[in-house]
């Protein structure tokens, strides 16, 4: 965050990454950058939120077991058709869509962090005793929390 700051500070362009990579490597990596973006990271990061919503959304119906495959991409897919025609119908609607979401999300996280608080007042904190058991303190395994951790949030800005 501090690095694009400063970048923004100092490259007052607007474009984020690709005016920084057009002003120290050229155009050609711009474009690069530009057209991987559009044509591969934003497609598959999008497919990736929405597969991960059709398994959780679906989950509940099929109690028991793993939902089928063809329903999740199925609800996938459903889902890309409707952000992407509430996106092309209006931008006005499609910024009241994300509030309403981004609220919802909110308040969810609200109502469990109370939940846990109020559960561990209440003195239920046998989950807690052992919390840490089977883990490993390697840096390659840090590392690579760190990294997965960045890739989940990528496309949920």
């Amino acid at each position: 965050a501090l690095c694009y700051a400063e970048l923004g500070t100092m490259i007052t362009k607007s474009g984020a990454e690709y005016s920084y990579l057009i002003e120290a490597f050229g155009s050609l990596v711009g474009y690069l950058y530009s057209w991987t973006t559009v044509m591969v990271l934003k497609p598959s990061s999008f497919a990736i939120i929405t597969l991960s919503f059709a398994e959780y959304a679906s989950a509940p119906f099929y109690p028991d077991c793993t939902p089928p495959l063809v329903v999740i991409k199925c609800l996938s897919a459903a889902a890309i058709v409707i952000i992407t025609g509430v996106n092309c119908l209006s931008v006005k609607l499609a910024r009241y869509v994300q509030n309403f979401f981004t609220a919802a999300k909110l308040i969810i996280i609200v109502v469990i962090v109370v939940a846990g608080i109020v559960l561990m007042a209440q003195g239920n904190t046998e989950n807690l005793s052992n919390a840490f058991e089977g883990s490993t303190t390697s840096f390659g395994a840090i590392g690579l929390a760190f990294y997965n951790g960045l890739w989940a949030y990528d496309g949920w800005y």
